[in-house]
């Protein structure tokens, strides 16, 4: 190889270098959807998490299992986690978080749902979730906030989440 320049060559033999092998080979990315959900108050509903000796916020929501949509698992974690039942509405954000040490890999899809019925509380994940509650977004900068998209939230809240989108594509398995 020559400085930054790749010869077709070159590619292939990165491509195969057999030698190199990443000690995570074989996993997967973890894929995550979480349910952003404003009331009429500008509060945001959030989780509270308890780990060892971290807590730490985030939006409820969870990971995605085979064969349930985006939408199925945002509702389902919804349910889970807080006792609401919610309506998906769209998705807005998808970001993607990997690990400094190369241990975890998080693709994250954000929609807004609308909280549709049912008695708030605490969900079965109780050894981790320790609260679930409604906070003022003006609040929300001075919490730890994972992943922090804080920004992306009230400023897209504040514009009245314009008419931007992300587009998702069912491409059924063919044969």
């Amino acid at each position: 190889m020559n400085g930054d320049t790749l010869g077709a060559n070159d590619t292939n033999k990165m491509t195969s270098n057999k030698n190199h092998t990443h000690p995570l080979e074989g996993r997967f990315p973890s894929i995550r959807v979480s349910a952003i959900i404003i009331n009429e108050k500008d509060e945001i509903l959030l989780a509270k998490h308890r780990k060892k000796d971290r807590e730490y916020w985030v939006l409820p929501g969870g990971h995605l299992e085979f064969g349930e949509s985006l939408a199925q698992c945002v509702e389902r974690e919804l349910l889970e986690e807080s006792g609401l039942k919610g309506k998906f509405e769209r998705l807005v954000f998808v970001s993607e978080s990997l690990a400094p040490n190369g241990t975890r890999h998080i693709i994250n899809f954000f929609a807004l749902l609308t909280a549709s019925d049912g008695k708030m509380k605490i969900g079965s994940d109780e050894d981790i979730l320790c609260e679930i509650v409604y906070v003022p977004l003006t609040k929300l900068p001075e919490l730890i906030f994972y992943p922090n998209i804080t920004n992306h939230i009230i400023q897209n809240h504040q514009e009245g989440w314009p008419n931007q989108y992300v587009q998702v594509l069912h491409t059924p398995w063919t044969n």
